[in-house]
């Protein structure tokens, strides 16, 4: 190889880590600003939904945010219950998800809980778990932790307070029984954050699902720069919505999380 094509393969290589570390530089690849009118719907402690099966349940508890579940804000613009910002229930990661469980074990019955957990994300330095005693009543088979967007670290609020907190939270949930458990990295890119929730994964005995390298990949995973957005745009008050993952990327959400399940399953069944 000629020495010039090594020096121009180097540049390159060079070129796309610095790209790359730039991307996680910053705490989140969305504002403050943005964000600050999410996940203050007041919903109820949680939601259920279970197929017309007739057989054994399977039950999955995913404990998120607004990704998971935004109620309706004419405030804001936001006029549908869903997953922020699916074009319809439907098409939000969580639905999308269980459709995918119900193809992979079709003779279980399978119910879900959706609970939004925004405020531990906002205050996980004195969240109450007492509060969430009936997630752990559940009794799930798998829960997804899909937290970390909202977080904010502080001078009180730290990474390593968040670590204890989060992995509190994780063993709080998952009580004596012995369900697969899922953390997700958020979907808005940091580096901070990944770096703590990997740890919380790794002592907590669970599985990680990357989310972080989905607006790095495509930046049409989010919906304000996705094609062809078959929902209406044109009542969004608050830029914050935008923001957020579209129909393409909680399509590509729900796919990231179930190829843990799937592999969890069909390991299990052997």
């Amino acid at each position: 190889m000629k020495s010039s094509n090594k020096l121009n393969i180097l540049f390159l290589t060079i070129f796309s880590i610095l790209i790359f570390n730039n991307a996680y530089s910053q705490d989140s690849s969305v504002t403050k600003k943005q964000l600050n009118a999410m996940n203050r719907v007041k919903l109820p402690p949680f939601v259920d939904t279970c197929s017309d099966n007739s057989g054994e349940p399977f039950k999955i508890l995913i404990i998120g945010n607004s990704l998971a579940r935004h109620g309706i804000s004419e405030k804001i613009g936001w006029n549908h219950l869903s997953g922020m910002a699916a074009s319809n229930i439907n098409n939000d990661y969580a639905h999308i998800l269980f459709k995918k469980i119900e193809v992979l074990i079709p003779n279980r019955r399978i119910c879900m809980r959706i609970s939004t957990l925004s405020k531990f994300e906002r205050n996980f330095h004195d969240f109450n778990l007492k509060t969430i005693d009936s997630l752990v009543n559940y009794k799930p088979d798998v829960i997804i932790f899909q937290l970390g967007e909202n977080v904010v670290f502080d001078s009180i609020k730290t990474k390593l307070l968040f670590e204890k907190k989060y992995i509190e939270l994780i063993n709080y949930v998952k009580g004596k029984f012995n369900p697969i458990v899922i953390c997700t990295t958020p979907f808005f890119p940091s580096k901070d954050k990944n770096e703590v929730i990997k740890k919380v994964t790794y002592k907590t005995k669970s599985f990680l699902t990357d989310l972080s390298h989905l607006y790095l990949l495509d930046k049409t995973n989010y919906v304000k720069n996705e094609l062809n957005y078959p929902g209406d745009k044109s009542t969004w008050i608050h830029q914050g919505i935008g923001v957020h993952p579209g129909d393409f990327g909680m399509e590509n959400i729900a796919t990231q999380i179930f190829l843990n399940i799937n592999a969890v399953i069909n390991y299990n069944s052997k």
